[in-house]
């Protein structure tokens, strides 16, 4: 008898798979961006007339054969538009406090209410991936558990959560925005704290004994996760960022504090820079501060021979207090001046996608655009190879293959 039930389940079963619209048993439909320009990220040269398809959220196919759309398919015609990777700011603070700001009124809840904008802001820009390099106490980690659950639409967060530095450094200089930690124990402690609690890269910022650094960078590589070092406090201290170089981290962030023989010891050890020069001119020159100024700062200079040493150079912006307001234009404000200082636009939009993919350790899944990878894409109207300013005009952005700004 109860073999005859199940029978009876299955053929009903049966039944109903086999009576459904055919809709209903066809793949996902597909989204095809068609006519397009495509600037890959790879550093091959431009391709047109290109056919890209998403499926879910990964990109299944790119073309430049005819396709044939289904029926549920959407089309998107790109014609005289160029699709690129989604864009990836390597130095951002999603929640940092204005300047006039009370430390006192400091807290989660502000910091909270803080990120949320400035992440839907960068996405609208079509930066879809960003690395915060240090927010308040837990507040990163959990704005990157929101935007895996769905909770809220902006760039796809990369963190360290808590920056580390030794006691009255540069994290806690005005703010309580980093761990302090004394002698190496406290530093590997200090990172496994991090890690555990979610975070997806090691900050460290000075002061550190080069005992402190070592634990740190050896703790950090023992669990597979990447360590950023902050170049140094002082324009001329420059044994923090030594010790960096000599220890192995995997980013030193800034342009500055960067003497020749560490330049060429990241060459070696293909170590990334995250160079920052416009918020860094910004925050020194205020008023004076000229973005079309033909003379060339001390930060530009030290830009030049990174480039001319071939260290890999990724785009972030690192805006704190009042200058975050003015994100995301800082970002293509540091784009175009990697091009103002030699690279190409080519080499740009490198930097602003594939390296700054390489620098975070997230390069196997975005940072080009290629079969198999996620959809991280964006639209700009116009052709950034010809002037890098076009970069700014994004009409369409998608993210782990979802539209989430249409044309």
């Amino acid at each position: 008898m109860r073999g005859k039930v199940i029978t009876v389940i299955l053929m009903m079963c049966l039944t109903l798979i086999t009576s459904m619209p055919l809709a209903a048993q066809q793949e996902p439909a597909l989204l095809i961006l068609t006519n397009a320009r495509l600037i890959d990220g790879t550093g091959a040269d431009a391709m047109e007339d290109v056919t890209i398809i998403i499926s879910g959220s990964r990109i299944q196919e790119i073309t430049t054969e005819r396709v044939r759309a289904g029926r549920n398919d959407r089309v998107v015609d790109m014609e005289g538009k160029t699709v690129l990777p989604g864009l990836i700011d390597a130095h951002f603070h999603m929640n940092y406090p204005d300047f006039s700001d009370k430390p006192p009124l400091l807290n989660e809840a502000i910091c909270a209410y803080r990120s949320v904008p400035y992440l839907y802001n960068h996405l609208m820009a079509g930066i879809t991936t960003l690395f915060d390099a240090g927010g308040y106490h837990n507040t990163t980690i959990m704005a990157k558990k929101a935007f895996n659950e769905g909770y809220i639409t902006g760039s796809r967060p990369v963190v360290c959560g808590e920056r580390i530095n030794g006691t009255g450094g540069h994290g806690v200089s005005r703010f309580d925005m980093a761990v302090e930690a004394d002698g190496a124990d406290q530093f590997r402690k200090a990172v496994r704290e991090q890690l555990y609690a979610g975070a997806d890269i090691v900050k460290i910022l000075p002061p550190y004994s080069k005992a402190e650094l070592e634990a740190a960078i050896e703790e950090t590589h023992l669990h597979q996760k990447r360590v950023a070092v902050h170049s140094g406090i002082y324009n001329k201290q420059y044994q923090f960022v030594r010790w960096a170089a000599e220890l192995g981290a995997d980013i030193i962030m800034h342009a500055y504090a960067l003497p020749d023989d560490v330049i060429e010891e990241m060459s070696r050890k293909g170590i990334y820079s995250v160079p920052t020069m416009t918020i860094m001119m910004k925050n020194q020159l205020r008023d004076r501060f000229d973005p079309d100024n033909s003379e060339l700062h001390e930060y530009e200079i030290i830009f030049r021979k990174l480039k001319d040493a071939g260290v890999k150079m990724a785009v972030g912006t690192d805006a704190l207090y009042e200058f975050m307001k003015e994100n995301p234009g800082l970002y293509f404000l540091e784009t175009e001046r990697f091009v103002k200082n030699g690279y190409t636009p080519m080499e740009a939009i490198e930097a602003a996608t594939r390296i700054g993919a390489e620098a975070l350790g997230i390069d196997r899944t975005l940072g080009t655009i290629e079969r198999g990878k996620t959809a991280d894409l964006i639209v700009v109207d116009g052709d950034p190879l010809r002037d890098i300013s076009e970069l700014r005009n994004v009409v369409m952005v998608i993210q782990n293959g979802k539209t989430v700004k249409s044309l």
